[in-house]
């Protein structure tokens, strides 16, 4: 038992008698209320008559947001969002086991995982990162392959190119001249 200070109606300070475990709880429900919030700005739920499922859906997110704030409490000089973290996390995650990268590096740290979008304005997804696709650039050869695959920046749904020519480090379709310099850029 210890004791908590309640406020009366005549505005006077009266000291009343509390189990241990409802101070702990009172003191620390803030964390449980900041948590639930982080937990249900991004939520993986779905609905499910499997109750089972819920909980793994629960746990998950409970996995997610623990690590972003473990993460933001190693890294306080840079601080992630809750939506980044869990691109980041996604792409961390998914990036080398697609069929089809999508997902590219934006202002450093913050990964952006979109659809292709093939527009006449603009330029196109790289779709693999930007460390791989830029770093030592020298060591990015053209490689023939066994069969024609689309150009990943010529080929648009329009204009339809095919190469059988891959960079050797991103394993990107490529025209030899001028989009495998491009690409590289």
């Amino acid at each position: 038992m210890s004791s908590v200070q309640r406020k009366q109606q005549d505005v006077t300070v009266l000291s009343v008698p509390c189990p241990k475990v409802i101070c702990d709880y009172t003191t620390r429900m803030g964390s449980v209320d900041r948590f639930d919030q982080k937990r249900g700005l991004y939520s993986v739920s779905r609905r499910s008559r499997r109750w089972w499922l819920r909980i793994f859906y629960f746990l998950l997110d409970c996995a997610v947001v623990n690590a972003c704030i473990l993460f933001n409490s190693v890294h306080p000089d840079e601080p992630m969002t809750m939506l980044n973290f869990r691109q980041k996390l996604f792409c961390g995650l998914v990036l080398n086991y697609t069929s089809r990268r999508r997902c590219s590096s934006l202002a450093g740290s913050a990964f952006v995982c979109r659809r292709n979008t093939h527009s006449a304005v603009g330029p196109k997804k790289a779709g693999v990162p930007d460390d791989i696709r830029l770093q030592s650039v020298g060591v990015h050869m053209p490689q023939a392959m066994s069969c024609y695959r689309r150009c990943r920046v010529c080929s648009s749904r329009t204009n339809n190119k095919r190469s059988k020519i891959q960079c050797s480090v991103c394993g990107v379709a490529l025209c030899v001249a001028p989009c495998f310099a491009i690409f590289h850029k």
